[in-house]
């Protein structure tokens, strides 16, 4: 399988994983059925693998990054945001299951986490996007209508 076809995949799916993550959830109110738990910590192993499929893009944007164009120092700058507000979102998600033991903490922690998931939703809109031409011009060749 080519890489750039991977890469669309892992992105399908990831978005597609981060609807199931946001639905689990309210199940999870009612249910502590840990689905929203699991898919979480799948979600957080896919980020991972679109970040190893993009590390060197990463790597050669970290070290030319006074020298790109501001199109590409913003879409480094927002991947970076992504990265960091998925990782604070995965933490505190971990935190409030764990402190739940603790009482009135888990309801604090679980604020931040929701706050967290937010900004990931939001970013992540912004990410889709500017990678909106990108998708639809991707998207045909992969299913094969070109």
């Amino acid at each position: 399988m080519k890489k750039n076809t991977m890469m669309v995949w892992v992105d399908v799916g990831l978005l597609a994983l981060l609807g199931l993550t946001i639905l689990s959830a309210m199940i999870e109110i009612f249910l502590p059925l840990f689905i929203h738990v699991i898919l979480g910590l799948l979600l957080s192993a896919g980020a991972l693998t679109h970040v190893a499929l993009h590390w060197d893009w990463i790597k050669n944007v970290f070290k030319r990054f006074g020298h790109l164009s501001a199109q590409v120092q913003t879409c480094f700058l927002l991947n970076l945001s992504l990265f960091f507000a998925y990782s604070a979102a995965g933490t505190m998600g971990l935190i409030a299951r764990l402190s739940r033991i603790l009482g009135p903490l888990h309801h604090v922690v679980g604020f931040f986490h929701v706050s967290l998931v937010v900004l990931v939703i939001f970013l992540q809109t912004i990410h889709l996007i500017r990678h909106w031409k990108w998708l639809t011009k991707t998207a045909p060749k992969l299913i094969g209508l070109s």
